[in-house]
């Protein structure tokens, strides 16, 4: 709990840990090396995560025998480096701008494709996608799985969703060799990519019930956040060639830019608020568990 607070105060005044120092980066140069010493076929890719996820859980492991104190401070600092509310929000602010040169460079920095000969418009768009889609991947996710399992969890989550990142691609090289890890990354985001939907409702319930009724769908995870976030706006979302949500609204433009990102503020200080509660929650329930089985103790030598 305590960890947890101390982790949210982290990331809001120093941001991301420099890349030594970051755990992620850890798994991603884990994750590097054994793609490059393995051959690229499905058992090969599952012991790639198998390797990584296990040296994951040793870093907690680790954690947990230290000395209190150590282990309160470590915990912050993994707690930290598993969610990304600051570093998201800068990245995609760095798009706030008419500059269409500089917007280009600025998109280019938070998605794969080409935005060479994109419109301001589609790069707005662009922007926005990428807001909602790592919204879930970077917040949601993360917290859900600490809520449930705690340090293990949070880790895991990261670990698997750098993988995934890196070697989850369909493409000639990766298709069978990064199979396993982008399964495993949609199994852990199937409940959270649909948990975000409601914060979102929270604003716009009918806007955003609309569009993701009818765009939600169109893949496994990632457009779920983006067709609420479209929805919200009221504006429509397209990645040419790929998806087109609420196609028959107008493509965002600077000022729509500007308000997802400051309910991106608003829906992750609101989830911050829900994780501290249903933790407090929590080690109440705990702590009567405690109370009574003492009591009965008690009552057993009475």
């Amino acid at each position: 709990m305590i960890s947890f607070i101390a982790a949210i105060f982290l990331d809001i005044l120093f941001g991301e840990p420099k890349p030594f120092f970051h755990p992620v980066v850890w798994c991603g140069t884990l994750t590097n090396f054994i793609d490059k010493k393995l051959k690229h076929n499905i058992l090969n890719g599952v012991l790639l995560v198998s390797i990584v996820l296990i040296f994951s859980q040793l870093l907690v492991y680790f954690v947990n025998i230290l000395p209190l104190i150590f282990s309160i401070i470590l915990s912050i600092f993994f707690i930290k480096s598993s969610f990304s509310i600051s570093s998201l929000y800068e990245h995609v602010k760095k798009c706030d701008t008419d500059d269409i040169k500089k917007l280009k460079h600025s998109v280019s920095m938070i998605v794969s494709r080409d935005t060479s000969s994109l419109k301001k418009e589609e790069l707005y768009s662009a922007a926005i996608e990428t807001l909602a889609e790592n919204f879930v991947d970077g917040v949601v996710s993360p917290f859900f799985y600490y809520l449930l399992f705690g340090l293990n969890g949070i880790i895991f989550q990261r670990f698997s969703n750098t993988m995934d990142a890196m070697i989850g691609y369909h493409n000639e090289k990766y298709e069978k060799f990064g199979k396993f890890a982008a399964r495993l990354d949609d199994v852990l985001n199937y409940i959270p990519a649909r948990l975000s939907i409601f914060f979102f409702f929270l604003f716009n319930p009918k806007g955003v019930l609309n569009s993701v009724k009818k765009y939600g769908g169109i893949k496994l995870n990632g457009t779920w956040s983006m067709a609420a976030m479209a929805g919200l706006l009221n504006i429509k979302l397209e990645k040419k060639g790929f998806y087109s949500i609420n196609p028959n609204k107008n493509f965002p433009n600077r000022l729509d830019l500007k308000k997802a990102l400051t309910y991106y503020i608003f829906i992750s200080l609101i989830i911050i608020l829900m994780e501290v509660l249903l933790l407090c929650t929590t080690l109440k329930m705990l702590n009567m568990e405690e109370m009574f089985h003492f009591r009965g103790l008690i009552f057993q030598y009475l």
